[in-house]
């Protein structure tokens, strides 16, 4: 006789509230982490202080995560900006990420269709985002959800 043990996974896409935001710091932990640029930011009261800031001001931008169960699994930021080019509302998706454990299964791609999809609810015209350079997973995963590359490349100043 062969035992299995059935796995359920829920998946839930909901506003982001304070009582997420230790999940979310660690999930920014992970995906600084990744990123050339930022591979030495491990500042957890900037992230905390960055969070509570789009929380309490729901005009700049919506913070969205996925839950599995009651586990969050995945964090979206996105920042509302007005594109001229566009001639409304866009949004850049400032961060993004799926826990390491939980890609690979699909979560990312419906993670980011619920985005697209709270996107265009909302009557945003685009959404911008930046990759790192030399991320070729994560490239794929976004060209595989439509978005493409554009010709403008990424500047900053950092005033801090």
């Amino acid at each position: 006789m062969l035992a299995y043990k059935e796995v359920f996974i829920i998946l839930q896409v909901k506003e982001a509230s304070s009582e997420h935001i230790p999940a979310m710091c660690q999930l920014l932990k992970e995906l600084f982490s990744l990123e050339k640029d930022f591979i030495e930011v491990n500042h957890n009261e900037r992230q905390k202080a960055g969070l509570e800031l789009i929380l309490n001001h729901p005009e700049s931008g919506q913070l969205l995560v996925l839950l599995n169960h009651e586990y969050v699994i995945g964090m979206a930021n996105m920042l509302f900006t007005i594109s001229t080019a566009e001639g409304g509302r866009a949004i850049i998706l400032e961060d993004y990420i799926l826990s390491e454990s939980e890609r690979g299964k699909g979560n990312g791609s419906f993670f980011m269709q619920e985005i697209i999809k709270f996107a265009r609810n909302k009557g945003i015209l685009r959404i911008s985002l930046l990759v790192d350079a030399d991320n070729g997973a994560a490239q794929k995963f976004y060209e595989g959800a439509g978005y493409q590359f554009s010709n403008m490349k990424c500047m900053r100043l950092n005033l801090s």
